[in-house]
Order: C-alpha cells, then sequence, then structure tokens
C-alpha cells in the first residue's frame, strides 16, 4: 500500500504544468466560469494586426500554465507564431491609486 501512495504522491505535481492533450487535464469550466482562454485572449491574439501583450493572471495553482500551454497549441495550429509565456514568481504589486481625489 505505501508503494502505491508513494508512486501517486509522485505523479502528481502541481508545478508542472499539463501539456495540451493529457489524460490528466480536467476542464474546470463551471469553476471558471464563462471565461475561456481561446476567445478571450486567442481571439485578441489572432485578430491584432500588431503584437500583442497579454495577462492571464490567478492564484496559484489554478492551471494558468495548462490553460496557456492550451492556448499555445491553438494558436500554432492556426498559424500564429509561438508566444513566449512568461512566469511571474512573485505577485505584481498593487499600484498605488488615490481613489476619490480630485
Amino acid at each position: 500500500m505505501q508503494d502505491i501512495l508513494t508512486q501517486i504522491y509522485n505523479e502528481i505535481d502541481p508545478f508542472r504544468p499539463l501539456e495540451p492533450g493529457h489524460p490528466a487535464y480536467v476542464d474546470c469550466k463551471a469553476e471558471r466560469g464563462e471565461a475561456n482562454i481561446f476567445l478571450d485572449l486567442g481571439s485578441s491574439i489572432l485578430r491584432s494586426q500588431e503584437y500583442t501583450c497579454q495577462l492571464y493572471a490567478g492564484h496559484r495553482g489554478l492551471g494558468k500554465s495548462t490553460e496557456l500551454l492550451r492556448l499555445k497549441a491553438d494558436l500554432e495550429s492556426k498559424g500564429c507564431y509561438p508566444f513566449p509565456p512568461v512566469p511571474c514568481g512573485e505577485p505584481l504589486p498593487k499600484p498605488e491609486i488615490p481613489i476619490g481625489v480630485r
């Protein structure tokens, strides 16, 4: 029993994104709501005649890297140049914007 638990523990690595088509991928559309990375970011990238910069943010472990890898594969299948996802190891600082000041 211990060997099985050790094997399962080592197969699940929350810090390693899944490649597109991986059998362990679970579509979390119900939890994410109406957000669709293919429509939201993919359409913006495909329609733009200039280079674009897109931000896809969320809490750690939600599958952002996995979704970006899926988007990359989808865009490449449509003839779009690959893009380099840039991971952010630290939370972005909140901007200091005065609210209600004129």
